[in-house]
């Protein structure tokens, strides 16, 4: 009898802790139902459209359209898919595709057809139906490139939207009730039933491999934050559930439910609620959905990673089915809808990993995000600002940089033998690449891994660009238009390639500018002194043309580091990033226009309702007869100068550019472009005061702009412009031949000997006028005072 009571006693005890417990654990669930706060929305970089057009390789376009997670029906030749939602602003898409292809929300309803010249990974697409049309070119969506994270940001996040139960489309509704819990508007927050059988189920195999939950007791689970399965923890959710029951009508509970639901991990972020899984599988508003792509995504609750669409396409497809078919037996559809739902195509969006993909790249992207939106936003608040930063970076451009990068420098490495392995015993490099029409940069890599430093040489680093300034002295030059003689500055003008001695500063200095080869040439044009980086006449011509001439010369091309107002100068001894000297060849490389360099074009709020949009206004910086002769002359570093060699290494292309290479060897560079692209290559060590590579002077190996920069930059350019055909310079209207007489750089008379004429480009109405044939060069002048 005594036992009997202590029994009961204790029984009346335990329940009362276990009331008490369960209360407390109660009040906790309350506040978590009652909070309706949206979780981190963060904000995510993006890349831009990708054009694909013939002649592109099957290679490539396979990669991208693999990369944009795009299912493809292929036979022989032939590639056909489906252009994915766009989710995007139509504006980013040219002109010229709005009038080929029609209005975007369109694009998702033709397939695409590609044909290839054959099966095998170098074939050239050859043609491109959209529909029943034949179109030049078609544009992919842009890429999910990074997720930015918060100052000190760890662990997992959620991404979340809440919509109102009046704002979630019935079929949503229903579909998840039939697949998950189809007797959930006739019982008070547990199903019997669903429980008798989880725990024949459950006892058959010794594990809980099934739950039998209600979606009442799902919710009790979210919300308490509990992922573990374990008996003490399935009384209390049960217990938890006929609570919430009791306090809160269906309508609320399903559609906190609904709101909380897990459906996916995207990196360390998790994706709950239907909105937001619309958004993130299908690219699209909730009802915006067919029945097939509703009747997926329910079928994502009861294994959100086993039935990922993207992994497992038909495991997903198959779940769905299975979805629909619930929904018939519990009377929620009819069966002919059903079947018309399962013929309906399902759209998904493309894969959103959330690897940093560019992450010099996006580095620089949160340094302009940080510019542009100061006043608007905070710094530490972007991250978390549900932006939607659509950027101009090429991903497939960005890999061929990041790739020329690392492998050109430890090739470098090899030779000059350095292990790499210190600072002190490493190279390093950084590339930029633009596209000179537009200013959209379109590649930035800082350095040879990300992951072995994030030291970022394109944001951070400011070196001496050697040679790579004088084509701002020649610039000057051709826009000061004579020499003190009178004689028309231009490819054709005589300079004699000699010692020569500056007395500047009131006789307190002397300059004599060496030449890098140590010999001298004698009389040379300015066309063979700028190819062969002649630095005896360089000097020459900047302390004629003018140091502060030179000075606002570069300032006008929009450099605008600190400058040194001295002869050495005209050499390059100026200090600046990489991003300058790219904006200054991308002014000689679009017919003098200057652009805005730019990485971002555009930002939507997380809805897709616009924030910002970025439009330049382009200038003409440079007289375009004056631009097009310098980039004339700077073809002939390829031709005869010193990048000369660059078709022994593959590259064939009609380009312009120049060399550098600082004292000691310490900076290399290469700054030159093409038509379509212009990019900039540095190459050095990151300590500038320390020794320059010790082990290559033992092996007689210099670093040099042309044996160090120049190969990483035509591994590079190769590769970007793969898919493009050899574009020449165009012919410039402003550009005229004249017949010049070698020794004064005045127009040739008519008895002039051919060995003494030379023809050269200048700018239409600032062409040399005398006449001229004299026998003999002019007089030599081997020391200046000031």
């Amino acid at each position: 009898m005594r036992a009997r009571r202590v029994v009961i006693f204790g029984t009346l005890i335990a329940s009362v802790i276990f009331g008490v417990y369960l209360l407390g654990l109660y009040r906790q669930l309350k506040i978590a139902f009652n909070d309706r706060t949206e979780h981190d929305f963060p904000t995510r970089i993006y890349s831009d459209v990708t054009r694909l057009a013939p002649p592109a390789t099957r290679q490539w376009v396979e990669e991208r359209l693999r990369a944009l997670g795009y299912r493809t029906d292929a036979s022989e030749e032939k590639i056909t898919f489906t252009l994915h939602t766009v989710d995007y602003p139509g504006y980013l898409l040219p002109g010229s595709a709005l009038t080929a292809l029609g209005e975007p929300e369109s694009y998702d309803k033709r397939p695409v057809t590609l044909e290839f010249s054959g099966t095998g990974a170098d074939s050239p697409l050859q043609s491109i139906a959209f529909g029943d049309t034949e179109v030049s070119e078609i544009f992919l969506e842009p890429e999910l490139v990074a997720t930015l994270a918060r100052p000190g940001g760890e662990g997992k996040r959620q991404i979340r939207e809440v919509v109102g139960f009046d704002d979630i489309p019935s079929p949503v509704v229903k579909a998840i009730i039939a697949i998950e819990d189809h007797h959930f508007l006739e019982h008070s927050g547990f199903d019997p039933r669903g429980l008798a059988r989880a725990v024949l189920v459950n006892l058959r195999t010794l594990s809980f491999a099934q739950g039998g939950s209600t979606i009442t007791q799902q919710l009790v689970k979210n919300l308490m934050a509990r992922r573990t399965k374990n008996l003490f923890r399935k009384v209390n959710e049960l217990f938890l559930a006929l609570l919430l029951e009791a306090t809160f009508d269906k309508n609320q509970i399903l559609e906190r439910y609904l709101n909380e639901v897990y459906l996916g991990q995207v990196g360390s972020f998790e994706v709950h609620g239907v909105s937001e899984g619309a958004r993130y599988f299908f690219g699209r508003k909730l009802e915006e959905l067919n029945l097939a792509e509703i009747a997926m995504m329910a079928g994502f609750i009861r294994g959100p990673g086993f039935y990922s669409p993207y992994r497992h396409f038909e495991r997903a497809l198959e779940r769905a089915r299975l979805v629909l078919r619930r929904m018939v037996e519990t009377g929620m559809i009819a069966e002919e809808e059903a079947r018309e739902a399962e013929k309906m195509p399902v759209r998904l969006a493309a894969p959103q990993n959330v690897s940093n993909k560019a992450p010099y790249f996006t580095d620089y992207v949160k340094a302009e995000l940080i510019r542009k939106l100061k006043g608007r936003r905070a710094e530490e608040e972007i991250a978390d600002s549900g932006f939607r930063v659509y950027t101009t970076l090429d991903v497939s451009m960005n890999q061929a940089a990041q790739q020329a990068v690392a492998e050109g420098i430890q090739e470098l490495e090899r030779k000059v033998g350095l292990s790499g392995a210190t600072p002190s015993d490493r190279l390093e490099g950084a590339l930029a690449s633009v596209d000179p029409a537009t200013g959209f940069i379109r590649a930035l890599i800082g350095g040879r891994s990300y992951a072995q430093s994030n030291f970022n040489r394109i944001l951070n680093m400011k070196r001496q660009v050697g040679s790579t300034f004088k084509p701002i002295v020649y610039l000057a030059a051709l826009q000061k238009g004579t020499d003190p003689n009178g004689i028309p500055y231009g490819p054709g003008h005589p300079a004699e390639d000699a010692p020569w001695t500056l007395t500047y500063d009131r006789g307190k200095q002397n300059w004599s500018p060496r030449n890098y080869e140590k010999g001298f040439r004698g009389w040379v044009t300015h066309r063979t002194a700028l190819a062969h980086s002649i630095n005896t006449v360089t000097a020459r011509i900047g302390w004629e043309v003018g140091i502060d001439r030179i000075i606002e010369t570069a300032r006008t091309l929009g450099i605008e580091s600190e400058l040194p107002a001295v002869p050495s100068l005209a050499l390059g001894v100026a200090e600046l990033s990489p991003i300058e000297l790219l904006r200054a060849y991308a002014v000689f490389a679009n017919h003098g226009v200057q652009d805005e360099l730019t990485v971002i074009r555009a930002i939507t709020e997380s809805d897709g309702a616009e924030f910002a949009r970025f439009v330049f206004h382009p200038r003409q910086v440079i007289e375009p007869g004056i631009a097009d002769l310098l980039t004339e002359m700077l073809t002939s570093v390829f031709t005869e100068g010193t990048a000369h060699h660059a078709y022994k290494l593959g590259f064939d292309r009609p380009a312009a550019g120049k060399t550098g290479t600082t004292s000691n060897h310490r900076d290399s560079w290469f700054a030159g472009y093409s038509p379509q692209l212009a990019t900039v290559v540095w190459v050095g060590m990151d300590q500038p005061g320390a020794p320059p590579l010790p082990a290559a002077k033992k092996k007689g190996i210099a670093l040099t702009g042309a044996s160090s920069a120049l190969p990483i930059w035509i591994a590079f350019m190769k590769k970007a412009l793969a898919g493009e055909p050899p574009v020449p310079f165009p012919l410039s209207p402003n550009l005229v031949d004249v017949s010049i007489d070698r020794h004064t750089g005045l127009q040739a008379s008519p008895e002039c000997p051919s060995a003494q004429l030379i023809t050269e480009k200048y700018p239409r109405g600032l062409e040399p006028r005398g006449l001229s044939c004299e026998p003999m060069w002019p007089a030599s002048l081997r020391s200046t005072s000031e």
